[in-house]
């Protein structure tokens, strides 16, 4: 009988194609996986505020708009499919961004450097910005200050992607310095610190006043619940397109 053997594969490192469509797989997974999350809890978070927007627009307008457009249902639908999709367009950036920055990340496999760019992506795009300018639900949002909002967010986000950029390149100096893993951890983290107080201290804080009739326990649920599905989309790109490009860059064995 042949014995089995296991040995390195001579094959070549797949191209960017191939790392591109498993990590926009991954951002399938990742998109459904929140949008799961959407259904089960943020559409519990966002009921109540729901409710109080509605009773607060009928108490205005003293009668009933009569029935909406869409159904709840079809909301949910609606919105959960749009989670999906707007998975797969980050995967698709996240992908793009992946491919420039590959060889720079550090780990020694696909799966942890999809998972480091990940972590970065959501500490940047989605845990700055929420430490910024949390979500505010329906009953809290004031039209007048949409324009504001929105600079400001734009500000973090910009500042959180400049902040990031500098922290690599300090870890690129070290490392070509000679530093070793110990202190280059330790002055990105101290960096990214720095960087953190800075954003928090200079950009303009959210202009939004929670209203007197809305329960703070109804926007720090909407809160935490956007946040966690934000977190689990990122994981999910992370994890499971860290594991379809794994996959992909081992070599078949040879028998």
């Amino acid at each position: 009988m042949t014995e089995v053997l296991d040995r390195p594969s001579t094959t070549q490192p797949p191209g960017f194609g191939t790392l591109f469509s498993r990590l926009v797989a991954g951002g399938l997974v990742a998109g459904a996986l929140a949008g799961v999350f959407s259904l089960l809890v943020t559409e519990r978070a966002i009921a109540p505020a729901l409710d109080l927007e509605e009773a607060r627009t009928a108490g205005e307008a003293g009668h009933d708009h009569g029935e909406e457009l869409f159904s709840r249902g079809e909301q949910l639908v609606g919105g959960f499919l749009g989670t999906v999709l707007a998975g797969v367009v980050l995967a698709v950036v996240f992908a793009a961004v992946y491919g420039a920055v590959r060889h720079r990340l550090p780990g020694r496999t696909d799966f942890a450097r999809v998972t480091v760019l990940a972590a970065v992506g959501f500490a940047v795009l989605a845990l700055l910005p929420a430490l910024k300018l949390p979500a505010s639900p329906p009953a809290v949002g004031d039209p007048d200050t949409v324009g504001t909002r929105t600079a400001i967010y734009g500000a973090t986000l910009l500042c959180g992607v400049v902040a990031a950029v500098l922290v690599g390149v300090l870890v690129q100096a070290l490392r070509a310095r000679g530093v070793g893993v110990p202190g280059t951890t330790v002055a990105a983290v101290v960096a990214s610190a720095v960087a953190l107080a800075l954003v928090l201290v200079l950009v303009p804080d959210n202009p939004d006043v929670i209203a007197a009739d809305v329960p703070a326990a109804v926007v720090w649920d909407f809160r935490l619940a956007s946040l966690g599905q934000l977190a689990v989309l990122w994981a999910g790109i992370g994890l499971a397109g860290g594991w379809f490009a794994d996959r992909a860059t081992r070599g078949p064995r040879v028998r």
